[in-house]
């Protein structure tokens, strides 16, 4: 090892390794909050300007989140999701990693008016009615996601019977209507919660969520669904593998 110089690990970066420990060993447990920084610093003997760049280094890496007013709170598992490259439903991505699932109604009407985006998204009329359909995905470990779906009725009569707390949209598309889901089109974007969506989701008012917008169509190239999903990133991120395409 003679002449090697071995990287610097900065203070900072060393009571970041210990706040991981805590949280490793099970000291601090999930989504619990952790001793304030005044507590911190006084057992680890380090100033609060290098406690904070160590919350701070892992507030970024999703090991800890802050709550604003309340603290610094230990990260659960984050569930890492292909939803980016495979059209999958959201409890077909949970099922991939072995997560149970369970699914809460909020609501579930017929709207015999779509809104304005729904019409165009869907390629339907304004007399034309769809199923609302809005769920809240769980896991173990809390609230994960909040679901809007909007669903043409023209096309799955009785639709609306369907109890949703124990069947999957795709699979009532697919099994109940014989009809192929083929591909989509989806968009990830980020959102601040709403008053109401912060209340469903357990998050604070205007805390970043991830936001995913989405038509799917079956064969023929029709579309059947368009739906808006917000998604807690302390509890879920998404993953995409992909390719180069080098020129030939």
């Amino acid at each position: 090892m003679a002449g090697v110089k071995l990287p610097t690990v900065l203070l900072h970066q060393q009571v970041a390794r210990w706040m991981i420990r805590q949280i490793e060993e099970g000291v601090w447990q999930p989504y619990s909050q952790i001793p304030s920084e005044w507590q911190l610093v006084e057992e680890l003997h380090v100033s609060r300007g290098t406690l904070q760049r160590a919350i701070a280094l892992l507030v970024d890496d999703r090991k800890l989140y802050r709550i604003r007013g309340k603290g610094t709170y230990a990260s659960g598992p984050v569930l890492e999701e292909p939803l980016a490259q495979s059209l999958l439903s959201l409890s077909e991505a949970l099922d991939l990693q072995g997560q149970q699932v369970t699914t809460q109604v909020v609501r579930s009407r017929v709207l015999e008016t779509a809104p304005a985006w729904v019409q165009t998204d869907l390629h339907i009329d304004s007399e034309e009615p769809v199923l609302y359909l809005q769920r809240v995905k769980q896991t173990a470990d809390g609230t994960i996601a909040l679901l809007d779906n909007y669903v043409t009725l023209n096309l799955f009569p009785g639709i609306q019977r369907v109890n949703f707390c124990t069947r999957r949209l795709f699979d009532v598309i697919e099994r109940d209507h014989n009809l192929t889901i083929l591909w989509g089109s989806r968009t990830i974007d980020v959102a601040l919660a709403t008053d109401a969506i912060a209340r469903v989701l357990h998050v604070e008012r205007k805390a970043p969520l991830l936001y995913l917008s989405q038509v799917t169509y079956v064969t023929g190239n029709i579309p059947v669904e368009c739906s808006r999903v917000w998604i807690r990133p302390d509890r879920m991120r998404l993953k995409s593998i992909v390719a180069r395409d080098h020129p030939r």
